[in-house]
């Protein structure tokens, strides 16, 4: 069985649709856990709704305390299913009909390939659309000049490239999420460096979520590529290096918690990267250029070197 941890809160608006787009799964082996964070429209009504029609398929779970993010919401999902595979979905998408199909395929020939019980996550690219599901973008992927296969431990630490609600790991990956730092930066991208490190990330290069848009996402998409983006990344000085500096201290609470059991390579990756704010301009610059750590496309290394040198 697949369990679909939804997380939501105000999502009356667009929460019907994602949930009728579940429904419409060809792969009928789910469950969806919907947990709301003390929302204060009709977010709990509507979920209630669909579990009074759907009683073997959907739980619904009404927070007592806000959590105060997505990500708080997600992280304490994790455990609430005893599946073998489980998928996070927000709450404001539509996930196209082979979505948990094509995705737990990936899924079962990695395990093929790979020891049983090694963690192991699978994501897919993603459709851009509007708040009205008007397409924007075929592929995410292109639109913000991202590459599937930067997905090797130097590249992870410093850039994502994993979008929460297109992923399913695995349990053995899930029993390696114990308490969870408030530096993680995301759900999708503890995941994946956890998955990186000890297992292997798995990608299907095809579009399988309409990635909706709209005033009130918490994450949302850019046009990466576009001049006038990277013209505001560059000015947005402050912005753009405390979202640097994040990456160093998720990565140093990353060693601190598996630091014991990476491999001797990884654990020098790791400790490298969490090390930079310590260092001097010249030093951090040539950690960068030694170790490759990297974001995708010229004008986010510029960044990179900026940031180091300010």
């Amino acid at each position: 069985m697949v369990t679909i941890l939804m997380a939501t809160y105000n999502g009356e608006r667009y929460l019907e649709g994602q949930i009728e787009s579940i429904l419409q799964q060809t792969y009928k082996d789910w469950e969806l856990v919907i947990q709301d964070d003390c929302s204060s429209d009709d977010t709990a009504a509507i979920a209630q709704k669909y579990v009074t029609q759907n009683p073997n398929k959907i739980r619904f779970i009404e927070r007592e305390y806000q959590s105060g993010s997505a990500k708080n919401n997600f992280f304490s999902m994790l455990k609430l299913s005893k599946s073998e595979y489980i998928m996070t979905c927000d709450q404001d998408d539509v996930w196209l009909p082979t979505k948990v199909e094509v995705t737990l395929h990936k899924m079962l020939s990695l395990e093929t390939e790979l020891v049983y019980n090694r963690p192991l996550l699978v994501h897919t690219d993603l459709k851009v659309v509007d708040r009205n599901l008007r397409l924007i973008a075929k592929s995410m992927f292109k639109r913000q000049n991202l590459d599937n296969r930067r997905d090797k431990l130097n590249n992870l630490l410093v850039q994502n490239i994993v979008t929460g609600c297109t992923i399913m790991v695995n349990r053995a990956l899930l029993d390696m999420v114990n308490d969870v730092p408030k530096e993680a930066i995301m759900h999708d991208r503890w995941l994946a460096l956890i998955a990186c490190a000890f297992g292997k990330i798995g990608f299907v290069n095809q579009s399988t979520v309409l990635y909706r848009q709209h005033e009130s996402n918490e994450v949302g998409d850019k046009d990466t590529r576009s001049f006038r983006y990277n013209v505001l990344r560059l000015s947005e000085t402050k912005q753009s290096k405390q979202s640097l500096e994040n990456t160093y201290l998720q990565a140093q609470s990353f060693l601190k918690i598996y630091g014991q059991i990476l491999t001797p390579q990884f654990f020098e990756l790791v400790r490298e990267y969490s090390t930079i704010p310590a260092y001097g301009k010249v030093r951090s610059l040539q950690t960068i250029f030694k170790y490759r750590f990297w974001k995708t496309g010229y004008a986010r290394k510029l960044g990179q070197v900026l940031f180091c040198l300010i």
